[in-house]
């Protein structure tokens, strides 16, 4: 990968779209990516806790992560989050809950399960059936084996290009300006499950995402 080159194609991709970006933004240094295994296991698991902002008992989840064998691989702020109520949760962590899902969406284009990760669209209907079906108790065992991630140059592609768009909508949202072909709260999810993918060294709730 050349991540200099990386950096000339998707600048001039999204001038072609309309997105005005900046030549002095920096590339992105490549990281060891994460495996197919640890990225099926955030899926599965983000998946799980989004089940509370739709009505989920809290003892539902923790129950559904820990047969399945994936309690332990939450994150220290999850595992105290799950022993709360929602009404508990603060409330910036209730609207990341909600976000999330785009999050989710994010990482099963990574793993081929679509192929409409855009900069402005929410997510479909069909990502229900790209995972487990937790009212039903699937277990996670077959999702998790047969996730397999994307090459990992079109993940970091995917990644820059992110990168730049956020800084255009973020560019955009301080001028008290509108551009329908950006969502900065879409692009930061989005751009955040991308991020954790390909640094293998980030923590899921410190993902840095400067611009």
């Amino acid at each position: 990968m050349d991540p200099q080159k990386i950096k000339e194609q998707n600048i001039k991709y999204l001038q072609r779209s309309g997105i005005k970006v900046i030549d002095w933004l920096p590339h992105i240094n490549i990281s060891e990516f994460r495996c197919d295994r640890d990225v099926a296991i955030r899926s599965v698991i983000l998946a799980a806790l989004l089940q509370l902002h739709f009505g989920a008992p809290n003892d539902f989840i923790e129950d559904y992560l820990k047969r399945n064998r994936l309690y332990t691989a939450l994150t220290k702020k999850e595992k105290r989050l799950l022993t709360l109520g929602l009404d508990e949760w603060p409330n910036q962590d209730r609207i990341d809950l909600e976000w999330s899902i785009e999050a989710i969406w994010s990482l099963q284009w990574a793993g081929g399960k679509h192929n409409n990760l855009t900069f402005n669209t929410f997510v479909e209907d069909s990502l229900a059936s790209m995972l487990p079906d937790f009212a039903r108790n699937e277990t996670a065992d077959e999702f998790i084996k047969s996730f397999t991630l994307l090459d990992k140059e079109k993940i970091f592609t995917e990644l820059d290009k992110f990168y730049r768009a956020h800084w255009y909508a973020r560019n955009v949202q301080l001028k008290n300006n509108r551009d329908d072909r950006v969502n900065l709260s879409i692009i930061m999810e989005r751009r955040k499950a991308l991020e954790w993918i390909c640094d293998k060294s980030l923590d899921w709730d410190d993902v840095p995402l400067d611009t």
